[in-house]
């Protein structure tokens, strides 16, 4: 048996071009910051923290990512980003056995939900149980598959719970230790999805105190809380008193209040802005994400997408260190695998994603796709053209795109691209493609949840068969199946480095550059943020000059 011991608290976008691009972002560092938080001597309590925030739709952390979720909600145990190393939290202990079959947390006493519902053995077994119930009235994308073997929770106590599942699970814990899995109170399950995105009840630091839709989010700390993770450098309720939210879409607007001082956080400012900000004082806080880069999806609805020889030229054509130098900068590196470097089972394959133009010409040619007149190729009549709807209100994605459309044009491939907010659900039916995002991850899983023959049941534009698109038969669809239940390590990780391979150099995903998260420009009064083994900003640790 695998025992996890007590440590005590330390201080402390797809392009489904005819291919789709799923934006997970990433980053391999946090720049710009103000490195180890001041002296607690030199903490002030109370005060207002007041952000300008992108919008967004939910703050149920198991149904969304950011920041906002995390300073509202727990979970069972924390994982340190810089080493990986498991931490307590919600549980003071934890045991898994050899086959990573049965997970058992021994919960610290005197922890509630804001609702008043303590935080017990019962409160575990109904989030867990919750999960299944999640995932049967359509929710649940992040958790897709962990669950598939899940037997189900044991109370053995008021303080005990032991989870189980009818075969290894390794991504288990990893997703335990991120707000993924955070615990809600067991009433919020009785509540519908929808109406929980904004309606729930959970155990972290702050409570929401007023909210209006597209407009602001006013958050208060509970003045009870004693029980932060053992990474937090500031043990018992926070230092701050209100967080002040205002949900602002122009970039430029955001920016402009932090250089004015009317704002303490700027959320994801653009590189020029960030520039700015920060040679006037301000503060940079940023992580690579951890899970997908930015990368092109096919949609394999589209036969000219089927073609593994337009894959293939395409992912040789694009020159991902022009996008990440033109349209980023440090924030972005090229992606060098299908799931970013940030994330455990990463393996770096940059040299199947070398830019290439004249062997992409090479695999066209050999392929019958022979330029015309004005140098675009056609087969058999028909004209090499990818359409892309990409989105609009996103500068990466914007500007990535107009590169990428020339740099496929050098060798015969046209892209027409078509901009809007946007393009709706069923974009993968239209004649044109959508770029979209992906999603975080804490565990390189996130490829079986996409690229195994059932991934189509969820993604309609991709394939019932992975023999049909890859030249590897089969062996994609096997090699997913078997990482997500070896327990041995090295194994798993010798799996998820051929997954990897298959799918680059069959180009059923073609990546395209890494990319930040938890991205704030914060100004000089604000100290001790920090950002998660998810990169989520955390604010539960921080405290303003007043």
């Amino acid at each position: 048996m695998m025992i996890r011991s007590t440590r005590a608290p330390r201080a402390r976008h797809s392009i489904a071009l005819a291919l789709g691009l799923a934006a997970v972002l990433t980053l391999t560092a946090c720049v710009g910051s103000e490195g180890p938080t001041q002296a607690a001597t030199d903490r002030a309590d109370d005060g207002t923290l007041t952000v300008y925030s992108e919008p967004t739709p939910a703050f149920d952390p198991r149904q969304y990512y950011g920041w906002i979720n995390r300073a509202l909600s727990d979970s069972l145990i924390d994982r340190d980003p810089d080493t990986g190393e498991y931490v307590p939290w919600l549980a003071t202990s934890w045991e898994e056995n050899e086959s990573a079959t049965e997970f058992t947390f021994h919960l610290r006493e005197g922890a509630t939900f804001s609702d008043g519902a303590p935080i017990d053995a019962h409160a575990v077994q109904a989030n867990f149980d919750g999960v299944l119930a999640d995932l049967a009235a359509g929710g649940g994308w992040y958790l897709r598959g962990l669950f598939d073997h899940y037997v189900g929770t044991d109370v053995i106590d008021s303080d005990t719970a032991v989870v189980k599942f009818s075969q290894p699970n390794p991504p288990f814990l990893t997703t335990v230790a991120t707000s993924q899995l955070a615990l809600l109170s067991p009433r919020s399950f009785d509540t519908d999805l929808i109406v929980r995105r904004t309606d729930f009840a959970a155990s972290g630091p702050f409570v929401i105190d007023s909210y209006v839709p597209d407009e602001s989010l006013v958050l208060k700390r509970r003045p009870d809380y004693n029980w932060a993770s053992g990474l937090a450098e500031h043990q018992g309720p926070a230092s701050i008193d209100t967080i002040d939210v205002r949900f602002v879409a122009e970039e430029g607007v955001r920016e402009g209040a932090l250089t004015s001082g009317q704002i303490d956080i700027a959320e994801s400012p653009t590189v020029p802005g960030a520039i700015a900000l920060e040679r006037a004082g301000n503060s940079l806080h940023w992580r690579g994400q951890v899970g997908l880069p930015y990368y092109l999806e096919a949609n394999f609805t589209k036969p000219l997408v089927q073609d593994l020889a337009v894959r293939r030229a395409l992912q040789r054509a694009i020159d991902r260190q022009e996008i990440s130098d033109s349209v980023t900068g440090v924030t972005a590196p090229p992606a060098d695998s299908v799931i970013t470097s940030t994330l455990t089972g990463h393996q770096s394959f940059d040299n199947l994603l070398g830019h290439d133009p004249d062997e992409a010409r090479s695999i066209l040619d050999d392929a019958g796709w022979n330029p015309s007149s004005d140098g675009i190729r056609a087969k058999n009549g028909e004209r090499l053209e990818l359409k892309v709807i990409g989105k609009s209100n996103d500068t990466v994605i914007r500007d990535s795109l107009v590169l990428i459309k020339e740099q496929a044009r050098e060798v015969g491939i046209e892209i027409t691209l078509q901009f809007t907010d946007n393009a709706g659900p069923t974009w993968w039916e239209s004649g044109a493609d959508y770029l979209f995002q992906g999603n975080k991850s804490p565990d390189a899983d996130i490829l079986r949840k996409i690229y195994q023959n059932e991934g189509k049941q969820a993604q309609p534009w991709l394939y019932t068969n992975s023999s049909d698109v890859s030249t590897h038969g089969g062996r994609l669809e096997e090699v997913l199946q078997l990482q997500a239940t070896e327990p041995d390590q090295s194994a798993r990780t010798a799996l998820l480095a051929e997954a990897q391979e298959i799918l680059i150099e069959d180009a059923i995903c073609i990546p395209l550059i890494e990319n930040e998260s938890g991205y704030v420009a914060a100004g000089p009064r604000v100290h001790g943020l920090r950002l998660d083994s998810l990169s989520n900003l955390i604010v539960s640790d921080a405290w303003v000059d007043n």
